[in-house]
């Protein structure tokens, strides 16, 4: 794997994967303000973890996979132009500053750059895959040993398709021997991403929510009077270039997602320094709250997002007792997006992830989206079966990010869990929040 030795300092840094909040986020971005950049944080490189070792008579035999593409530019034209355009027109009229003038700069390169490859993956985002597989692979050997059959399914999204690409291409170099069987379509998207409407309608009332819901107000709040816009924007332009509030705050958040991109695409344009520690602080807050009071477990939501992610849970809970029962395939991977982790990693109730506070702050502390979906994040399902004795007694394990997580269920051993008590719960979750 040929990364630069920035890339790789830039990936590893701050915050460890396996912590579910951050201790002192004021603190970690005055230091490191690439621990601000919520989802748009690039995997780590090498992010394998501590894996705890089965009982001793037991042995892997499947996994159950879903995977959030890799790093990726920004997925359109008009995030850039959100950005871009107001610096044009402020430079037409002669009204930036000298930071205004220097962050167009960056911007106009950052735009070029990411011309006609809009939401593509990148070489790193097929890298991070790479190595997640990899270590799959090492961690889990007997799962993919001699001709195992694989199912490997994808959104019809180019970066999901291309990333399952990436994953699978690795598994086959380690075992040409492997079996896989590949499938992007809208029945695969209509499981594994609900949320986006693409192969399945969305309610209304959600459509509603998502353009007009009141955690925009409060996001919008947070920029306005904690991050301090105003004082921002009068740093980068003379007068006001924005005639609405609306394109204002498009602004605002577009180019926190541009500068936060670029360790995903050219990590040379460095443009952090246009904000103060404090300022990146507020961004970081409002844009988190803003991702899981829209796509995740918060309280005003989950009537919706979590019945969305109902039949990806059934699926997978289909698919291993299927494996279980002997159908012979030993993994069934998945590709998709953050935004369908942000659900299902509640409804799973991974590591206590189902509870999430309405105070932003307090869920950036405990719902940190630079912990749970970076580029490349992932939940992994390892079972287990007895060499010898009842075949039936199926234990598993659940990781997040390649990182063990707890469930609430009372344990087999370590982070280790009965299968039919994950079943269970599993099934109680889902009759909890199914679409009636």
């Amino acid at each position: 794997m040929k990364i630069s030795r920035f890339v790789i300092t830039l990936l590893t840094v701050s915050v460890c994967f396996g912590a579910t909040a951050v201790t002192d986020l004021r603190k970690e971005i005055a230091t490191n303000p690439e621990s601000a950049a919520g989802l748009f944080r690039p995997y780590p490189a090498d992010n394998g973890g501590r894996v705890s070792k089965a009982p001793s008579d037991y042995r892997p035999f499947y996994i159950s996979h879903y995977g959030r593409h890799g790093s990726r530019w920004l997925s359109s034209a008009k995030e850039y132009i959100n950005v871009l355009g107001p610096l044009e027109k402020a430079a037409s009229s002669g009204s930036l500053t000298e930071k205004g003038k220097h962050l167009h700069e960056m911007v106009k390169q950052a735009r070029a750059n990411a011309r006609g490859i809009e939401g593509c993956l990148t070489s790193l985002g097929s890298e991070q895959h790479r190595g997640i597989a990899e270590r799959a692979f090492a961690n889990y050997p007997d799962v993919f040993a001699n001709n195992a059959e694989i199912d490997s399914r994808s959104t019809l999204t180019v970066r999901c398709v291309m990333s399952m690409n990436a994953f699978c291409m690795r598994l086959k170099e380690l075992n040409p021997h492997l079996n896989i069987n590949f499938e992007s379509s809208d029945r695969t998207t209509a499981t594994l991403a609900h949320v986006y409407g693409i192969a399945n309608p969305v309610h209304p009332e959600y459509k509603d929510y998502c353009k007009n819901g009141d955690y925009l107000r409060r996001a919008h709040d947070i920029v306005r009077e904690k991050m301090g816009a105003k004082n921002f924007l009068d740093s980068l332009f003379k007068s006001n270039v924005f005639d609405t509030p609306e394109e204002e705050m498009n602004f605002l958040f577009y180019l926190f997602y541009l500068t936060a991109d670029q360790a995903n695409v050219t990590p040379q344009i460095q443009m952090w320094n246009i904000y103060t520690p404090e300022q990146l602080y507020w961004m970081a807050v409002a844009e988190n709250f803003r991702g899981i009071a829209k796509f995740g477990g918060h309280k005003d939501v989950e009537k919706w997002t979590l019945s969305y992610a109902v039949p990806l849970l059934e699926d997978i809970l289909v698919r291993s007792d299927n494996a279980i029962n002997g159908n012979g395939r030993s993994a069934d991977l998945r590709f998709g997006h953050d935004v369908v982790l942000m659900a299902l990693v509640p409804l799973m109730c991974l590591n206590g992830y189902e509870n999430v506070p309405d105070d932003p702050e307090e869920m950036i502390r405990k719902w940190n989206l630079y912990n749970v979906t970076p580029m490349g994040a992932n939940m992994q399902m390892v079972f287990y079966r007895p060499i010898k004795g009842n075949k039936d007694n199926i234990i598993v394990k659940i990781l997040l990010n390649e990182q063990e997580v707890t469930l609430p269920l009372k344990s087999y051993n370590g982070n280790f869990y009965k299968w039919n008590d994950i079943k269970q719960l599993y099934i109680n979750r889902i009759n909890q929040y199914k679409s009636k």
